[in-house]
């Protein structure tokens, strides 16, 4: 058995951004120029077929990790093995240095034995790399439920070979009291105007670092975004003070045109913020809290608050969030653990033995009688 304790994946290659629409992410700097035409050949069919830029930079970053973990072992990548997946997954699940002594969770492991098995398979089909897949299937071989009869109930199927069990978890939101301590930790009026923009219209963090000057309407009170999954130019409504926060931005920088980014870096020469540089300022503000905010849990907040709100229906937080199904919609429906504390606290609050005040029993009005069968009656 190989040890994997205390390994140290060396920092060969990166991820580069390119200005091509064919390939917008690839990988550079590998020892073997080989392999990086390996790669970029497979992201290429992944854009190909239509998948987004998001998912060849998510792909790019699992497949750099696959190799430099090889680069560690020895092993070439067309001579893998099932047993270096298997220490693979044994590495991610130990604690991470980078990581704050964390392991990877289990959908990063799941999801980098995705990209593996669908990079192998991809090679094998043009007859390159191991002859079998190092990544185990499923038993069954197929996809669970892809032939799923309606009418029958789910049963509980094998995980694949290495696969992690997820936990179904609520999405976190945050309190009203860390919201208030998050703003309070930020250091530019951008960072309190995005944060605001993420709380009120609920978009993910890739759709409003996106936006351009053109995309707010301020009568009407909303933003446009292109949707991630869809890449549809939708409008979705955000609050007053979301706006107000963006005029305070826009007063201290305001942008070239209206087809120029909204979003941009404070320091000169500016540039369109992108998603790293947003997430190391919302670092600063954990750093500082001692917290472990994420972007998306600012969408989770909004979606959290939109559908414990009695006034606001179902069906509109779906459109809002922009969701395919309203069972995912449906996940933000919980009780919140702050309010919950309160009630229970109100609750034990009271003296005992104190009766519930009743509430008068419904009847007719003598008045409303007297008009209907006369004053005899």
């Amino acid at each position: 058995m190989r040890n994997v304790s205390g390994l140290v994946l060396p920092k060969v290659g990166a991820v580069r951004s390119t200005t091509s629409r064919e390939l917008p992410w690839q990988i550079t700097g590998l020892p073997a120029a080989s392999d990086n035409r390996v790669i970029e050949g497979f992201l290429l069919e992944l854009s190909t077929n239509d998948c987004s830029s998001q998912t060849l930079r998510s792909y790019a970053f699992d497949l750099l990790r696959w190799w430099r973990f090889l680069a560690v072992i020895g092993i070439r990548w067309d001579a893998a093995t099932r047993e270096d997946v298997r220490d693979l997954v044994l590495w991610m699940r130990q604690p991470q240095p980078t990581m704050g002594a964390r392991p990877y969770l289990p959908a990063s492991i799941n999801h980098m034995l995705s990209v593996l098995s669908v990079f192998y398979a991809h090679h094998a089909q043009r007859g390159i790399g191991p002859v079998v897949n190092p990544v185990p299937a499923a038993p069954s071989g197929v996809r669970r439920y892809a032939h799923h009869n309606p009418m029958d109930a789910y049963k509980t199927g094998q995980r694949a070979p290495y696969r992690q069990r997820t936990m179904h978890t609520r999405p976190r939101a945050l309190s009203d009291d860390l919201i208030d301590r998050t703003f309070a930790a930020l250091t530019s009026t951008r960072d309190r105007a995005l944060v605001a923009m993420y709380l009120a219209t609920g978009a993910r963090a890739s759709e409003l670092l996106g936006m351009t000057g053109r995309d707010v309407d301020w009568g009407n009170q909303t933003v446009a975004v292109i949707s991630k999954g869809t890449r549809a130019y939708q409008w979705v409504p955000t609050s007053p003070d979301s706006l107000t926060w963006l005029r305070l931005y826009l007063d201290e920088a305001p942008p070239a045109g209206l087809g120029d980014a909204l979003w941009r870096t404070l320091r000169r020469p500016h540039r369109p913020l992108n998603y790293s540089a947003m997430r190391a300022a919302l670092e600063r503000v954990n750093k500082s809290l001692g917290t472990d905010i994420t972007l998306h849990d600012l969408r989770h907040t909004c979606a959290t608050r939109l559908a414990n709100d009695p006034a606001v229906p179902l069906t509109d937080v779906q459109a809002v969030l922009r969701h395919a199904h309203l069972s995912t919609t449906s996940r933000y429906i919980h009780v919140q653990t702050q309010d919950m504390l309160a009630r229970v606290r109100q609750h034990h609050q009271k003296p005992p033995g104190q009766p519930q005040p009743t509430k008068p029993a419904w009847g007719y009005d003598s008045s409303d009688l007297a008009d209907l069968f006369g004053e005899s009656q």
